[in-house]
């Protein structure tokens, strides 16, 4: 039996182990595996590698975002605070310093509201000065003392901080408003001295950030020197207000003194010629009686009339300057008690009427028995009103000298009118001064030395009465009047 016919393909090539190239299989023993089996790790590993890229890229992505918001911030709080600065280096006014730090607060923050305060009343209490959400009338009554503006409550005064429900709780309700908003201090301190601070009203989400906290750092550093120096100018421009008012009041002084004294050397003058005319008065009609240059008797008592007359011209200018240096040294005395008014110008009238005037000039004397009884010194009185009426009588050259009496609520008021040379504006202004008259220089054709008006002014005074000049001008005569209080 013969064997089949082999096939006609071509015969297949058994591999040749010296020129194969290619991996050679792994025994099962060894624990080898198959060729895909053996790929799949890798691809995994890359995989994770891949998302793992991914995610680093994605997270630095996010960083470099924030960093390019948080640098965007920056720059905008820079910028703010360099604009800031610019206009506290620009200004002097506290006020304006208070008003840009509170408006820009309010604006990087964003809060519904916030006060300014600031040292005020000489160091002794703080201020509002500006109010942001609130109206004036609200903000306007939130004063605070000092040095500390909450002495009930622990607080660090020269530290930004929140404060606690607790602090001020009656002053602050209307800043806390209706929600009860956290209040976030921040004071303006510079060098120990807490020159001001605000306090604003932020929602109850909202964090202070470390980039805002300095910028809060270096805004609340500006504010305080613009503050602190504020102060120093407004103290020194009152300072310089102060030293040129007192060097105005030194001028007027000056002034017055100029004027007492060229006053006092005419007042000098003027008495030493009003002392020797009755002096000299005196010791000539003495030494005529004494050499018996004289006819009859009756001219003798002339004489020693008319000596006695000067005697007591003399005695009354003296009593005028020994009563001005009582008035000076306080030592002059009244002794008030009710004194009838009627009796008193009854007793007057004599002495009144003896009195030397021109002819023709008529003395009016009023009927004062129906007034009541007033509280007054009675010999200070008569001293004062026959001052009153000796110089009616001395500067009216014609017409009349009239005395008038009227009874008003609580007082009684005495007018002294004469039709003589009257008292120009400027006469009346000066004529109640020390050795003033209405009438200046030493060509005047009036006696006196100008010290009676002043005494009366000063008896009535303290006599708890007035006086009183009033003239319509020179040659228009005047009125003295007096008041004095009924018993």
């Amino acid at each position: 039996m013969s064997s089949p016919n082999p096939p006609s393909g071509p015969k297949p090539v058994p591999p040749n182990p010296k020129t194969d190239s290619g991996p050679k299989p792994l025994s099962a023993g060894a624990g080898s595996r198959p060729p895909a089996q053996a790929s799949r790790p890798q691809g995994a590993e890359l995989l994770a590698e891949l998302v793992q890229a991914q995610r680093q890229s994605t997270q630095a992505m996010h960083e470099v975002r924030e960093l390019r918001a948080k640098l965007s911030r920056r720059s905008h709080q820079m910028q703010v605070l360099q604009h800031v600065s610019e206009i506290l280096a620009a200004t002097s006014k506290g006020g304006q310093v208070v008003s840009v730090v509170l408006e820009v607060l309010v604006q990087e923050f964003r809060c519904p509201r916030a006060v300014v305060w600031t040292l005020e009343d000489g160091g002794s209490g703080y201020v509002p000065k500006e109010g942001a959400g609130l109206t004036r009338a609200q903000w306007s009554t939130l004063g605070l003392p000092a040095p500390n503006p909450f002495p009930d409550t622990p607080l660090v005064l020269f530290q930004s901080q929140w404060l606690d429900p607790p602090t001020g709780r009656a002053t602050l309700a209307a800043l806390r408003g209706p929600e009860g908003a956290p209040l976030y201090f921040i004071p303006f301190e510079h060098q120990l001295l807490l020159m001001g601070f605000l306090i604003m009203a932020l929602p109850a989400d909202r964090k202070v950030e470390d980039e805002e906290l300095d910028s809060i750092a270096i805004l609340q550093r500006q504010a305080a020197i613009s503050l602190y120096n504020a102060w120093l100018f407004r103290d020194l421009s009152e300072q310089r207000d102060a030293l040129q008012s007192q060097t105005l009041e030194l001028e007027r002084v000056n002034d017055a003194l100029r004027e007492a004294d060229q006053l006092k050397s005419e007042f000098l003058a003027l008495t030493s010629h009003e002392l020797r005319t009755p002096l000299t008065g005196i010791l000539g009609f003495t030494r005529l009686v004494m050499d018996g240059l004289y006819d009859d008797a009756e001219e003798m008592r002339s004489m020693l009339q008319d000596s006695y007359t000067s005697g007591q011209h003399l005695l009354g200018l003296l009593n005028d300057i020994l009563d001005l240096a009582k008035i000076e040294s306080g030592r002059l005395e009244v002794h008030c008690a009710p004194t009838s008014l009627a009796q008193l110008l009854d007793e007057m009238r004599p002495i009144a009427e003896a009195y030397p005037r021109k002819a023709g000039v008529e003395l009016i004397w009023p009927d004062a028995s129906a007034m009541p009884e007033v509280m007054v010194d009675p010999s200070r009185l008569k001293q004062v009103l026959l001052n009153l009426l000796s110089n009616a009588l001395k500067f009216t050259k014609e017409g009349s000298v009239s005395v008038q009496v009227e009874r008003q609520p609580g007082i009684i008021a005495l007018r002294v009118v004469d039709t003589g040379i009257g008292v120009s504006p400027e006469g009346q202004a000066r004529l109640f001064q020390k050795f003033a008259q209405a009438e200046g220089g030493h060509a005047r054709e009036y006696g006196g030395t100008g010290l009676g008006l002043v005494i009366c002014k000063h008896l009535m005074g303290m006599m708890g009465g007035t006086i009183g000049l009033s003239s319509e001008g020179t040659g228009k005569g005047s009125t003295l009047k007096i008041t004095m209080p009924i018993a």
